[in-house]
């Protein structure tokens, strides 16, 4: 064995920068006030013979006003990361700002054939719908963040193993550090194809407890179809059920672009009327993150339109259907450069505002304020 030379070494490096400022006006549950954010991110791929070295390195600033503001996200986001490597470092704090910055990806891999290894912190999707996505047991996305250029890392163990060229095995082994203590998630995964379908399932154990999913994608004539449903325990140990059905499909009116995106959600955890509302923004699943939504039905619609080739319009509705809020929020996108775009967008909670006379929300979505946004981002 010979160390490999120069030429057979590579790395390759890449950058992303983003700043945020918004403003939110005043609503039953917060003051108005305006947050400002800015966020680079330096990416970089080592390759050498079956070695890989992954990592994303990012320092975030944010500032809030003395209101606190309002973020540019649900108040369904997850709050539980679970990293337990330990790289997230605060530069300064401030009564209203933090300066941080961490890897969110530091990784190593070596694949050998058909079989591939990577430790550490890496991003790991298991989603196939696109914005309700509860079988994706690790970090899924914020179903209203308008920034999903990155998905949040992991800190795993992952083996994947590719027996044919239409289907994946994979084993994923994940301690996680959550508000509630120290979990293990151990799950397999198998995904095959055929005549124009996707389809797998996965299973194991999730946060220690038992859990499994299925899931299907393809096309019914010119209209994508995909589907995902997952098996799990609920708060008092009874398995329950978590599925999306979702639909896509793209024109060109007037040889312009137009996609449309709708998606149905059941969720066996949500909250089936207004007043258990609060118990599921308390309970262990949203804490540990994998709750998207509060709701046992959620829909979601968006569309998305080229006006020019350098400016598009957006709109996105994000429905509880049990309380009948709405998240409303149209956007216009511009590409200023081939790397530059600048995007302006509006968030508004339609529905039941406040509280309740028992001290729990009238609806999920109702009290988010009027919210506008610019953003300038970058890649390099």
């Amino acid at each position: 064995m010979f160390p490999p030379t120069a030429a057979e070494a590579q790395v390759e490096l890449t950058g992303y920068g983003l700043g945020v400022s918004s403003h939110t006006t005043e609503s039953a549950l917060s003051p108005a006030g305006t947050t400002l954010l800015a966020r680079t991110r330096l990416m970089g791929l080592a390759t050498s013979g079956p070695f890989t070295l992954d990592f994303a390195y990012e320092h975030v600033i944010q500032r809030t006003s003395e209101g606190g503001g309002f973020s540019v996200t649900s108040p369904a986001a997850g709050t539980g990361g679970g990293d337990w490597l330990g790289t997230d470092w605060e530069l300064q704090g401030w009564s209203r700002g933090q300066w941080h910055h961490r890897f969110d990806r530091l990784s190593v891999g070596i694949s050998e054939g058909a079989v591939e290894v990577e430790i550490g912190r890496q991003a790991i999707s298991w989603a196939t719908t696109l914005f309700l996505t509860p079988a994706d047991p690790f970090a899924p996305f914020d179903p209203s963040d308008p920034f999903r250029e990155y998905r949040g890392g992991v800190d795993a163990v992952r083996l994947r193993v590719f027996p044919g060229p239409f289907t994946e095995v994979e084993a994923v082994v994940r301690a996680a550090e959550t508000v509630f203590g120290t979990t293990i998630t151990a799950l397999a995964r198998a995904q095959t194809s055929s005549g124009g379908w996707a389809f797998g399932g996965w299973g194991g154990v999730l946060h220690d407890e038992p859990a499994m999913a299925i899931f299907a994608t393809g096309a019914i004539g010119a209209t994508a179809v995909r589907s995902e449903a997952t098996l799990r325990e609920d708060n008092e140990g009874e398995m329950t059920v978590r599925a999306t059905l979702g639909l896509d499909r793209f024109f060109t009116p007037g040889r312009k672009d137009l996609s449309l995106i709708a998606e149905l959600q059941y969720d066996g955890l949500g909250a089936d009327d207004a007043s258990h509302l609060l118990e599921v923004a308390s309970s262990k699943s949203f804490m540990r993150g994998e709750l998207q939504t509060l709701g046992t039905w959620t829909a979601v619609m968006q569309a998305s339109y080229q006006i020019h080739a350098l400016v598009g319009l957006s709109a996105m509705a994000l429905v509880n259907l049990t309380d009948g809020s709405t998240l409303v929020a149209p956007g216009l996108s511009w590409s200023a450069t081939g790397s530059t775009s600048v995007r302006l967008g509006v968030y508004s909670g339609l529905g039941q505002a406040g509280l309740l006379p028992l001290g729990t929300l009238a609806s999920e979505y109702g009290s988010i304020p009027g919210l506008a946004y610019v953003a300038v981002s970058r890649f390099f």
